[in-house]
């Protein structure tokens, strides 16, 4: 009885794995750091989403982002926060590492 439950939940792990595996084709990971234009300095909390969707997160203590975006020319990559002007990132320049400068608001 234990073999048979240990090698339901291997094959259910795996099940899982692959599942997540296929559905990433079509994304790829987006990272990098935000900074102060003006000074230089990391911002964290800054929001760095994906335009028209639910997807983003927010940058670490040191500025840094992971975000995982569509893999197509369309995507358009919002950056955020207050104090500062957004930015907004179009697809043709996504590559796989982007660091973002923000200006700070008059």
């Amino acid at each position: 009885m234990k073999h048979a439950l240990l090698i339901l939940t291997l094959f259910f792990f795996s099940v899982t794995a692959i599942a997540n595996n296929n559905s990433d084709k079509n994304k790829k990971t987006l990272c990098g750091k935000v900074i102060d234009k003006t000074t230089g300095e990391a911002l964290s909390g800054v929001k760095v989403e994906i335009k028209n969707s639910n997807t983003y997160c927010y940058t670490d203590l040191n500025g840094n982002y992971i975000l995982s975006v569509p893999a197509d020319a369309k995507t358009e990559v919002q950056a955020n926060v207050v104090g500062y002007e957004s930015t907004t990132i179009e697809g043709s320049e996504l590559g796989y590492f982007k660091d973002i400068s923000l200006s700070p608001l008059p």
